[in-house]
């Protein structure tokens, strides 16, 4: 009886039950067959057209490598470095300041080294006392001397203390000497090459004549001039 039943309903819906099958079916092959398989064809082309942009960025970026001067690079980067130090350098800088108070006529008398501090967001800086004698008229050269020296330094403090007979004058100086860390995000592998701008460019040179200028005699400046360095960095 029930096979007649099943035989009878199949005899009088069997133009509905085909169309029905049929959709049925193909929305299964879409949603668990050809949907999937359009999702990762289309993910895959994305990835591959990454891929071939990646490629071609870095392919220009290592043509940009072999254009460079790597000597002349290095040069610049040594310049950066001596004016503005990754880290504490005492040694470089004690010898700086002794080359100019003796450009300045003057004699250290006594040197120590101060505690550090952070200036700001990326900069920090330590302090170096001098206690030095010389001639009271040599002072002005000796302040524009290191604040125009090739190493960014700031003078924080000086007392002069003058002997009118003698002419001579007991300087104490307290100067900062600037430095920060290197940085340590470089960009991603796949980034573009930064460019030295132009304003990049005349930094170098001013610090390549401050380097040079440290070599050449001082000569005394008048007092009422304005004196202090540029920062090439600002």
């Amino acid at each position: 009886m029930r096979k007649e039943e099943v035989l009878n309903f199949y005899l009088t819906y069997k133009l509905y039950l085909f169309p029905v099958v049929i959709v049925l079916s193909s929305l299964v092959l879409i949603m668990f067959v050809i949907y999937p398989q359009t999702s990762k064809l289309i993910s895959n082309q994305k990835i591959a057209g990454d891929i071939l942009s990646r490629a071609t960025t870095l392919e220009v970026k290592a043509q940009a490598l072999e254009n460079y001067d790597s000597a002349d690079l290095g040069l610049k980067v040594n310049y950066a470095l001596s004016a503005y130090p990754t880290d504490k350098d005492f040694a470089t800088a004690i010898g700086l300041l002794q080359n100019l108070t003796i450009q300045s006529g003057f004699n250290i008398a006594s040197l120590s080294i101060g505690s550090s501090s952070s200036k700001k967001v990326g900069s920090q800086s330590y302090t170096i006392k001098l206690d030095i004698v010389g001639s009271v008229l040599a002072v002005p050269a000796l302040l524009n001397n290191i604040e125009h020296s090739p190493r960014i330094m700031r003078i924080s403090g000086v007392e002069v203390n003058m002997d009118r007979n003698s002419k001579l004058a007991a300087v104490s100086l307290v100067v900062n000497m600037l430095f920060a860390p290197s940085p340590t995000n470089f960009g991603s592998i796949d980034s573009s090459l930064p460019e030295l701008s132009v304003n990049d460019q005349e930094t170098i040179q001013k610090i390549a004549k401050f380097g040079a200028s440290v070599t050449k005699p001082s000569q005394a400046v008048n007092l009422s001039s304005p004196r202090g360095r540029e920062d090439p960095f600002e």
